[in-house]
């Protein structure tokens, strides 16, 4: 099984790239291999609305994105880690996840499959969150991935929401976190 784990955050080294990277620690125990796409270093633009991929099932835009569209439809498992901003996901990963229109269109408009062998891979999400957990701190990011894994047909498999880090690296206060973490790549996938 090949797992993509894709990085939102515009930032490096912070709480949520230390969670995705202990998740990934686990994951990797097991021998799976784990790619990790960092959004900030693709070069990438939002969708531009075009309509072509209604007609074509192929997006317009020539940028890193033809890149990633094979590897997330590769891929057995996808991880998706985000900073929460104003209720919801990063820019960098909304616009990501934009660009996944062309998979909706070819799924709903041309009927085309997303995946060859038909079988739906195994999707997952870690946010952060610098504010104290309420009841919908998290509800607008988790909408936006479930949809997003629900479009390239990947089964909503948990998620691990995380409160209270305001500053960079405070998660390493919160061993419990990390250990859930790294606990939960080694089970994820197998």
């Amino acid at each position: 099984m090949k797992v993509i784990a894709v990085f939102g955050s515009p930032r490096s080294g912070g709480n949520s790239d230390i969670i995705l990277d202990h998740l990934i620690k686990g994951i990797e125990a097991n021998g799976i291999c784990v790619e990790k796409i960092i959004l900030r270093n693709l070069s990438f633009s939002p969708c531009i609305s075009c309509g072509r991929c209604m007609q074509t099932g192929i997006c317009a835009v020539n940028d890193d994105m033809q890149k990633i569209y094979p590897r997330i439809v590769e891929a057995g498992g996808i991880i998706v880690a985000s900073p929460i901003y104003f209720m919801g996901v990063s820019a960098q990963l909304k616009a990501f996840i934009d660009r996944f229109q062309v998979f909706w269109s070819r799924k709903y408009i041309l009927h085309f499959p997303v995946r060859k062998d038909g079988v739906a891979a195994k999707g997952f999400f870690i946010a952060t969150a610098a504010r104290h957990e309420s009841e919908e701190l998290f509800a607008g990011a988790i909408k936006t991935v479930k949809s997003f894994f629900h479009v390239i047909d990947a089964e909503y498999a948990g998620d691990m929401l995380c409160s209270e880090l305001e500053e960079k690296g405070a998660v390493y206060k919160k061993q419990a976190i990390l250990k859930q973490a790294f606990d939960t790549g080694k089970t994820l996938f197998i």
